[in-house]
């Protein structure tokens, strides 16, 4: 006799200590109103896994993922239902966008033109993987990042908030980084932020997508419904702690200009 699956839920994209508790908070009302349509889901999201490992198990009921690796390794093994809206300035509802950030005023020059990668010492990046800390720069150089921006000039943080700490450091010269964390930072890394300059902000996104696994495809209105509700009846002080003023529908074609060429 099978044992029972038992799912797994994660919201790790925007998990600080400073934030835990507040998504915790959040969780507690997702998972109550996936229980009131009788969806198996854990009583708390799942910090020990390494995310990247997490959005492909099938056990997965909802995390949240990167719209890159969603688009470019996920696509097959998991479905995007919904978005969280951020309170975002100059974005719309569900989307997100990159804040370009410097050491001092004179990194404003490596964000001239498409040929200023080739000047530019050391740039912090948080993954090769991550849209709004490495591949946003393909808007500017013209050409994918993976091509402007050399292995040896990226200084890969694991974090936009390292990415923040190393400009501010001096260890990196620029960074794009995630609106949402950057928001976070001004709150939780004000040292570091009042270190850096802003250098200017990329085009706004499709937000960061939350995802279930295909074994759960046929649950994705009841998700959707599930988080949305869940949201409308957070208090008011975990969201703003969180950013978050809504939720919109999230399908797979909106991911589409994230796929990188064959």
């Amino acid at each position: 006799m099978n044992s029972p699956i038992t799912p797994l839920a994660s919201l790790s994209m925007y998990d600080w200590p400073e934030t835990a508790h507040a998504i915790d908070v959040l969780w507690s009302h997702i998972q109550n109103k996936l229980d009131e349509r009788h969806i198996a889901a854990p009583l708390s999201v799942d910090r020990a896994t390494n995310p990247v490992a997490l959005w492909s198990k099938p056990e997965l009921i909802i995390g949240q993922t990167c719209g890159w690796p969603y688009a470019n390794y996920l696509s097959e093994q998991v479905v995007p239902f919904a978005r969280f809206d951020y309170d975002l300035a100059d974005c719309p509802a569900g989307f997100y966008n990159s804040v370009y950030i410097g050491h001092d005023d004179d990194d404003f020059d490596h964000l001239a033109s498409p040929q200023a990668f080739e000047f530019v010492e050391k740039i912090a990046i948080n993954g090769d993987d991550s849209q709004s800390g490495f591949h946003v720069f393909a808007e500017i150089a013209g050409t994918p990042a993976e091509e402007a921006i050399s292995k040896e000039k990226r200084v890969v943080t694991g974090a936009h908030r390292n990415s923040i700490s190393a400009v501010a450091n001096g260890d990196a010269n620029i960074a794009a980084i995630d609106a949402i964390a950057f928001e976070m930072a001004k709150h939780y890394e004000p040292e570091a932020v009042s270190r850096i300059v802003v250098l200017g902000n990329s085009k706004p996104k499709p937000g960061l997508p939350l995802i279930t696994s295909q074994d759960n495809a046929h649950l994705v209105p009841q998700l959707f419904e599930a988080v949305e509700q869940a949201v409308e009846e957070t208090p008011d002080d975990i969201l703003q702690t969180l950013l978050i003023r809504g939720v919109v529908p999230a399908k797979p074609s909106d991911y589409d200009e994230f796929k990188l060429e064959a």
